[in-house]
């Protein structure tokens, strides 16, 4: 959490108002749920560069403090969820910016259309450089709208020109990386960008392995099929494969006393495995990863879908 704080405090004081700026559109293709993307480089006018170092300081002087991914967190405010961008689709997109060869320079307007999402690369001297990202609606389509920033592709160059049936960048930012850390600012979009549901389903058939090998389920194939490509329980799932408690002994054997006690409703087997069915299957996903709390002030109980640990805790 610290090295996050230091991470985003030495981006703020950076003077990205001077920043020298690049423009990129990414397009994806989708193969089996496997995503390739396409990088190319396009020329800006000056006065769309300056827009676009406003969106980025803007959002870099709102944005509070960044705190691990959490994959059941909706709501962020000006907060920011962070991950390495090695975990994501990201970090080639990157590497192809930062590669010896520049990407294909998009040569007409048309090359324009179907983008998948637009980036851009900011420098300053003696620091690495920021990339910003955004989620491109509707294929990039050619439209007015007054209160975006318009821009006109002219002369082999993307302008910002008001007024006319162009393409158009709003002023929001999905996420933006620094030094292979991620910082997201919409999580929706972040997760559609980058094919997110492909890594849950990766986290998914990775913990069934460790459940399986730990004996936990009496058929840990089970949480499988009742997961699936469930988006929700995806994501319930993977948190519960991040926060690690279900390799923690203690832990489940108090979750089967606290069970037995309140009568949660979740079943073991006759040999002490946990039994997972379609009508429990929310309830067990929740607790394995400890979102059933009960407050210290009044002894009311709560399901919770984000939680984060107080002090040293």
């Amino acid at each position: 959490m610290d090295d996050l704080r230091a991470k985003l405090d030495a981006i703020k004081n950076l003077n990205w108002n001077n920043a020298s700026v690049s423009f990129f559109v990414v397009k994806r293709k989708l193969r089996q749920r496997s995503a390739r993307y396409e990088t190319l480089h396009v020329d800006i006018h000056e006065s769309l560069a300056k827009n676009l170092r406003d969106i980025a300081v803007g959002k870099i002087n709102r944005s509070n403090t960044a705190r691990p991914y959490d994959f059941n967190t909706t709501d962020l405010d000006d907060d920011l969820l962070s991950l390495p961008a090695e975990d994501t689709d990201m970090q080639s997109i990157i590497d192809t910016l930062q590669g010896a060869e520049d990407p294909p320079a998009v040569e007409r307007y048309e090359n324009l259309l179907e983008s998948w999402m637009y980036m851009a690369r900011f420098d300053v001297n003696g620091s690495s450089p920021l990339f910003l990202a955004r989620r491109v609606p509707e294929g990039w389509a050619t439209k007015k709208i007054s209160q975006w920033t318009n821009m006109i592709y002219q002369d082999n160059m993307l302008m910002s020109l008001d007024g006319q049936q162009i393409f158009r960048i709003d002023g929001k930012v999905d996420f933006f990386a620094y030094e292979s850390v991620l910082f997201i600012a919409d999580k929706k979009s972040f997760e559609t960008a980058l094919n997110f549901r492909e890594g849950m389903e990766k986290n998914r058939d990775e913990i069934v392995k460790d459940f399986s090998k730990l004996g936990l389920f009496q058929d840990a194939n089970t949480i499988s099929t009742l997961v699936g490509n469930n988006i929700p329980r995806l994501r319930r799932l993977s948190q519960v494969k991040k926060a690690g408690y279900y390799q923690d002994a203690n832990f489940l054997e108090k979750l089967k006393e606290v069970n037995e006690e309140d009568g949660w409703g979740i079943q073991y087997s006759p040999d002490g495995r946990l039994v997972v069915t379609e009508e429990n299957i929310e309830t067990v996903l929740r607790v394995l990863n400890n979102d059933r709390l009960t407050s210290k002030i009044n002894d009311e109980s709560f399901d919770v879908d984000g939680k984060h640990k107080l002090g040293n805790q």
